[in-house]
């Protein structure tokens, strides 16, 4: 036995949380299969019944309990024959209740204990068949296996934004609020620069102007969003994906099909126009199904794979690489893009893949480049050219696959570090500002910081 304070009466019980009083019924004395109810019938078990009700209220305030007496005197004798009324019964109490019961079985005595929540719509019953020198011993070791284990079940009806029993700290709302108060700050900014350039106008007067109400803008529409909803990391990304790789597709495209001098206002216009489109359509991708750290991972991916790969379809089809190839660059990022952002809108791909994936792709390009240079010696011709882009896009793509390939879960992986390798990765984007809150009693305070962590299998 603990030894805890023994604490009874009401004053003490509305000094603890409701979670922590109870209520024990005397101890019901249950008959015999296919008896008749003849009077009399139990009458050896009356006096321990009495024991047992000494006994358990002893035990339950050593395991911490407050009984409540008031409670007690009141549903004396009481106890519901149908035991699904016990768990309304234990909701309009607001507490544990605790009913015991004993039948003679065999020349032993079954004893019987329930235990219902008011927290929860399920109870607890153990049942065991002992001989009557034992019953004392057992009755405790029982109560306190119930109630042990009621408490190791987390907790059912929490207040939002308190931390559980037992913690100081809890995620903090809107984990992405910082990255996203910072990609939306810069978008804006970018879009009023874009409004002048695409004016024709150089006059600062207006610049400025215009930079200051779309950051500022940006900025606002940020903390709005991050109040009312819940923004996580992978939703903050996944936003920053669709207004940036979009704005870059536009301003490629634009400058490599119709890149002269006078054109560029009607540039900033494209990148404009095709920025905010791919907010748009990453929004309501978030809308839909929400989005996590490695579907954000795997849009920026698409967009950025895209781009070089864009750029070396190009390259095949020109065979020269003294000219920049714009256009396909433009192409690849925004069909990269849209594609990858689609995909993880229903696939939530492990974050740690998807790194490892683009690892590949770059190491795998740089290879590729560096063996095919011999190739771009003296005055090489369209079909060296031609190689030497092929191999570049083709060590890249084989490098993606590499990467993507190694990092696979284990086959001989348990079923629970399998189902832990395909889930998403936490960390594996950064995450600055508000990381968690830190909360004692009635006082909170946020914990600010910088995270970024992951794990490369």
């Amino acid at each position: 036995m603990a030894d805890a304070p023994r604490t009874n009466g009401t004053a003490s019980a509305s000094a603890e949380p409701s979670r922590s009083s109870a209520v024990l019924f005397p101890t019901k004395i249950r008959r015999r299969p296919g008896s008749t109810g003849e009077p009399g019938e139990g009458a050896e078990l009356v006096p321990i019944a009495g024991q047992l009700d000494a006994l358990l209220a002893d035990a339950a305030q050593d395991l911490g309990l407050v009984l409540d007496l008031d409670q007690r005197g009141a549903q004396r004798g009481a106890a519901p024959d149908d035991e699904a009324e016990l768990v309304a019964l234990s909701s309009s109490l607001g507490g544990t209740l605790i009913v015991p019961s004993v039948k003679a079985r065999d020349g032993e005595i079954e004893l019987r204990i329930v235990l219902a929540e008011a927290s929860s719509p399920e109870l607890r019953v153990r049942i065991e068949r002992v001989s009557r020198d034992e019953l004392s011993v057992r009755a405790v070791v029982m109560l306190r296996d119930l109630v042990t284990g009621l408490r190791s079940q987390p907790a059912r009806r929490a207040e939002p934004g308190r931390a559980p029993e037992g913690t100081l700290t809890v995620p903090a709302k809107s984990a992405g609020r910082t990255a996203l108060a910072v990609n939306a700050t810069l978008f804006g900014g970018v879009l009023g620069y874009s409004i002048q350039r695409a004016s024709g106008s150089e006059d600062p007067r207006l610049l400025y102007p215009l930079l200051a109400v779309g950051a500022g803008g940006g900025l606002v529409m940020s903390i709005l969003a991050a109040e009312e909803w819940d923004v996580g990391v992978g939703s903050a990304w996944f936003v920053a994906s669709g207004a940036w790789w979009p704005s870059i597709a536009g301003h490629l495209i634009y400058a490599g099909r119709f890149g002269t001098a006078w054109a560029e206002g009607e540039q900033w216009t494209a990148g404009l126009v095709a920025g905010t489109m791919g907010l748009s359509i990453s929004t309501l991708g978030l809308a839909l199904r929400g989005m996590s750290e490695g579907g954000a991972l795997l849009a920026h991916s698409g967009g950025g794979l895209g781009l070089v790969l864009g750029g070396v379809t190009e390259g095949l089809v020109r065979g020269n690489v003294d000219s920049f190839p714009l256009a396909g660059m433009g192409y690849g990022a925004g069909l990269g893009w849209l594609g990858a952002a689609a995909l993880a809108v229903h696939w939530r791909p492990p974050a740690n893949r998807v790194v490892a994936m683009d690892l590949g792709a770059l190491l795998g390009g740089l290879g590729g480049a560096a063996l095919g240079s011999p190739l771009l010696l003296d005055g090489p011709n369209e079909t060296q050219q031609r190689v030497w882009i092929g191999m570049t896009g083709g060590m890249a793509l084989a490098g993606a696959a590499i990467g993507w390939f190694m990092t696979r879960p284990k086959a001989e992986a348990s079923e629970k570090s399998r189902k832990q390798a395909h889930g998403a990765a936490p960390g594996m984007l950064p995450i600055f500002g508000v990381i968690g809150q830190s909360q004692v009693g009635e006082r909170r305070a946020p914990v600010v910081g910088l995270s970024w962590s992951g794990t490369l299998r």
